[in-house]
């Protein structure tokens, strides 16, 4: 079926198909190698040329292949064939042969080599032999032709025929002697060229005889009535290619045709398969949506714009390990195209390098969404170079998402810089074209707002917040559809800031108006927005315990761990580590309602989650695990299990040596260091314990 590729929600492109390749193969030996000595003789580093090709060098066994792009099959074409090392003296024997080949022919050709100066010796000798024999056999014809014209003559016997017969015969042979001579040396210039390595056994005998001048011997090897039944075999075979070509022809006719319905009827079911997949994305039925996408590419794997529209959706519904395989597949597609024709593919190519991007960065894994964004930014920036107009937004694009990264891996001088160039761009746009533009101003300020917090630079970042709140809302009025969550998201960062802040009635009005958001958004399409109210749900609870109202934080802890635990059962890479955030807010709310045996549970488990992600991702999730030891430590110090309260302190002590964060590091020692005094007062740390309490002291120092 014809395979087309699309660029996503912009134009259809149809891929120009691959140059077809032709491959014509040989192998190159030295002339009547075997013939003479019982074996053949391959010919090694024989390099071999043509315009359409890549050169080829002959292996050890003379063979080559070249592979030729641009031209038909059954057309005529010529290779060259140039020696090196041990054969540069000699010459290629059919060279004629070489500059007539049939492209497409299945047989290999045969280039045969021999010395310089070989082939004229050769024909020398054998023009020298067949005439000395020659001349022999017409002076033996014509002694005997004289001798019977002599006893004619004797007799008196002029008036018989025979004696006319004699006088014409011997002035022919006077004649024809130098025709002989001609037409034995082209016989011989024609032979002389001539490989016997791949000749029958017959015909080497007789060409041998002929080359000795013993031509009456010729016929004996080629007996007329052998050549007659070889020639009536043939002509047999012929006939049965003609019938079987007729049946071909006919065969083909109808294969074509049926071909030809197959694919329109798979190109429609095709359709029907992806109309399916987008009804079924639209009314949120996932499995049925994922299984046409699947169906639809399997048909048709090279379909770029399928493709990417399922990579899409799969990255939409958090099924990112999935999208992942689907938008690397595009990425080989578009970085193939790319080198063939950059200017065509280039900026389709850095779109898919951003989505990937974006999704390995939603999978924790930095360092390839690291690379494939500045290879992304790389390619736009370029682009930019020579259209601004054009390409601008995608730079930006980019350097939003680079930032994001940056951030994330608190290299966040890194992160102000892309933000600020972003913002810059972005808000240069949204000034010509507001409508098009304003929604990625108000991501920017949202995205710079959270640095900003992260920096403790509050009042920047509630600028920025509320500036990107009224964006989204005004947004929102217009395109609630679109926008709502936009604002839900706003409203939930702007709240953890209140939050930190300590403005807690604030936070909450925040926290509640995004929830509110999220539930009907969660209740129509819940793979999408399930994990979003689950983060709400979470974040409220937080500040309810923060305000003391704990029954309402933990009912709503409860109902955020049961939504991720069950979004997790689906797809742990994505959800793991937000029930382990669960897990451990809920836990800190048991201890502070001194539920020592619950807080305990769920601290252990909160604490097996980050140790299994920590290999993955260790900047991220090793404060994790020191903060949750340290609560640990508190647990089991309330429940008097003094000794499991040491081992959480030194496995804490251990991870902290072990990390590089300056600023985490001091606030844990100091965590550690409280710990430890507590449970000196209380007289419990064995003495081999107590030299590790100096260790911390002298760290803080």
């Amino acid at each position: 079926m014809k395979k087309t590729i699309f660029f996503i929600a912009i134009l259809g492109i149809t891929i120009h198909s691959i140059a077809q390749q032709i491959p014509l193969k040989g192998v190159v030996t030295v002339q009547n190698s075997k013939t003479y000595t019982g074996k053949i003789q391959y010919v090694k580093n024989a390099e071999v040329t043509h315009p359409h090709a890549k050169s080829d060098v002959t292996d050890n066994d003379g063979k080559f292949t070249l592979n030729i792009t641009g031209l038909q099959q059954n057309i005529q074409t010529q290779i060259a064939v140039t020696l090196h090392g041990t054969y540069s003296d000699y010459v290629i024997v059919n060279e004629k042969e070489l500059q007539n080949i049939t492209l497409g022919r299945v047989i290999p050709i045969g280039v045969y080599i021999c010395k310089k100066g070989e082939l004229e010796q050769r024909q020398a000798e054998m023009v020298g032999i067949n005439m000395q024999k020659l001349e022999e056999r017409i002076e033996l014809d014509k002694k005997r032709l004289q001798k019977e014209l002599d006893a004619l003559r004797q007799n008196n016997d002029y008036l018989n025929v025979r004696y006319s017969e004699i006088k014409d015969t011997l002035n022919i042979i006077s004649k024809n002697i130098d025709k002989s001579f001609e037409r034995i040396k082209e016989y011989a210039k024609s032979m002389a060229l001539e490989n016997l390595d791949d000749k029958e056994n017959n015909y080497v005998k007789a060409y041998e005889c002929f080359s000795r001048g013993e031509l009456d011997s010729v016929s004996y090897y080629l007996p007329d009535h052998e050549l007659e039944l070889r020639h009536q075999k043939i002509l047999q075979i012929q006939e049965e290619i003609k019938r079987e070509k007729g049946l071909v022809e006919i065969l083909t006719e109808s294969i074509k045709t049926k071909e030809e319905h197959s694919e329109n009827s798979l190109n429609e079911l095709i359709k029907e398969w992806l109309l399916l997949a987008r009804t079924y994305s639209v009314k949120n039925n996932y499995d049925k949506t994922m299984f046409y996408y699947e169906k639809t590419i399997e048909e048709d794997e090279s379909n770029v714009d399928v493709l990417l529209e399922y990579s899409g959706y799969l990255y939409d519904i958090h099924e990112y390990i999935k999208g992942e395989n689907y938008y690397l597949q595009c990425l080989q597609i578009y970085r193939n195209l790319a080198t063939e024709n950059p200017k065509e593919y280039l900026p389709s190519l850095a779109n898919i390098l951003n989505n990937l991007a974006h999704l390995h960065l939603k999978l924790n894994d930095y360092a390839k969404a690291l690379e494939k964004y500045e290879e992304a930014l790389k390619i736009r920036r370029n682009l930019a170079a020579e259209n601004p107009k054009e390409y601008l937004p995608n730079v930006a694009n980019v350097l939003n998402n680079l930032a994001n990264l940056h951030r994330d891996v608190k290299e966040y001088a890194k992160a102000l810089e892309e933000y600020e160039e972003a913002l810059k761009i972005r808000r240069n746009l949204a000034a010509e074209n507001p409508k098009v533009y304003l929604p990625n101003v108000a991501m920017t300020l949202n995205n710079l707002a959270i640095l900003h917090r992260r920096l403790n630079e509050y009042s920047k970042a509630s600028e920025e917040y509320e500036e990107a709140l009224k964006i989204y809302r005004n947004l929102a009025t217009e395109n609630p559809k679109a926008y709502l969550p936009d604002v839900a998201m706003t409203l939930n960062n702007l709240a953890f800031l209140h939050e930190t802040l300590g403005e807690y009635s604030k936070a909450l009005e925040k926290y509640e108006e995004a929830l509110q958001i999220h539930r009907p958004l969660a209740a129509e399409n819940p793979k999408v927005y399930l994990h979003d109210m689950a983060k709400t749900l979470n974040n409220l609870a937080n500040s309810h315990c923060y305000v003391h109202e704990y029954s309402k934080a933990l009912e709503e802890h409860e109902e955020a761990l049961k939504i991720r635990k069950n979004l997790a059962a689906e797809n742990p890479k994505t959800y793991l580590s937000s029930v382990a955030e669960t897990l451990y807010n809920l836990a800190e709310l048991h201890l502070e309602l001194k539920e020592y045996p619950k807080a305990l549970e769920e601290f252990e488990e909160a604490l097996k989650i980050w140790k299994n992600l920590v290999d993955k991702n260790p900047k991220t999730y090793l404060p994790y695990i020191v903060m949750t030891l340290n609560d640990l430590v508190i647990s089991h110090r309330e429940t008097q299990e003094y000794s499991k309260a040491i081992q959480a302190l030194l496995s804490a002590y251990e991870v902290l040596e072990s990390m590089d964060d300056k600023d985490t590091l001091l606030e844990e020692y100091n965590n550690l260091l409280d710990e430890w005094e507590k449970l000196e007062k209380l007289n419990v740390v064995p003495e081999e314990h107590k030299a590790d309490i100096e260790k911390i002291r002298e760290k803080l120092k």
